[in-house]
């Protein structure tokens, strides 16, 4: 039996216990919610995605095993460019400029309102960079429209994991929220990353990922969502451009310390 927090599955990880049934519970954020303090008595085994002592003395150490996340095989594969955006050419600035660096921008499968009304103000002033724009199904057709006009501008409302996988590959910059999968990936694959944190995340959680981010790769740029502004935006985005990261995509393999202790405790 494996939980991944949801709080619904306290009754089940107790039931597990009562009837002698192995399980473990995986607490994929920097900080431990209520689920998985409540799950770690009656569990066999706590999995942490990430190395943070202050969580770790908050369970029954003698079962935490810090695994990571189980992050997307297809991340650390060669990856074709997807169907989806295979038609799409590129463009390059008039006069033959050698356009700076391919963009992604996300903020989860909603996408977020408040990121794209930010980026629909720059979108003039980015023309020296090719950008894929992840929009959220609400936003998607005014998006849309706007990419008609601009050939280094292409927009959908998601990605299936193929799709994705090539996009972050590929991509020089990205743009996004700190989830705890999303950071992870731009760490495993080092990757510059401008992040904007949800204000309200539980435990200040995206924040804490950011950092983290951050404490891996330094040149990271965390803006604040109350702090954002179109300016403050660009700026950062011709600020990171400068600075060379190379990827980690030939170096990195799969993380599958979950399923090996899956599979210890068999």
């Amino acid at each position: 039996m494996v939980s991944f927090g949801g709080y619904v599955s306290v009754p089940v990880i107790i039931a597990s216990f009562l009837k002698g049934i192995k399980s473990i519970t995986h607490e994929q954020t920097l900080t431990n919610s209520l689920t998985t303090k409540i799950n770690s008595h009656f569990v066999t085994k706590v999995a942490l995605s990430f190395d943070n002592q202050k969580q770790i003395n908050q369970l029954p150490q003698e079962k935490v095993a810090v695994t990571g996340n189980l992050l997307r095989y297809q991340l650390f594969q060669k990856p074709k460019k997807p169907a989806t955006i295979r038609n799409w050419k590129p463009a390059r600035p008039a006069g033959g400029l050698k356009i700076q660096n391919f963009i992604y921008i996300t903020a989860g499968n909603q996408g977020s309102h408040h990121l794209n009304l930010i980026i629909k103000k720059i979108i003039p002033q980015l023309d020296n960079y090719n950008i894929i724009h992840q929009t959220g199904k609400n936003d998607f057709n005014y998006f849309k429209k706007i990419s008609q006009k601009k050939p280094n501008y292409f927009v959908s409302n998601y990605f299936e994991t193929d799709d994705f996988s090539w996009i972050i590959n590929n991509s020089q910059i990205i743009i996004s929220r700190s989830g705890a999968n999303t950071s992870q990936e731009i760490v495993a694959l080092n990757k510059k990353s401008i992040l904007i944190p949800i204000p309200k995340s539980q435990q200040n959680e995206q924040y804490l990922n950011a950092l983290w981010v951050k404490d891996h790769i330094p040149d990271t740029i965390i803006i604040k969502d109350e702090n954002l502004t179109s300016q403050k935006l660009l700026d950062s985005i011709q600020q990171i451009s400068k600075i060379d990261i190379k990827s980690n995509q030939q170096n990195n393999k799969p993380n599958n310390k979950l399923l090996q202790l899956i599979h210890e405790i068999i």
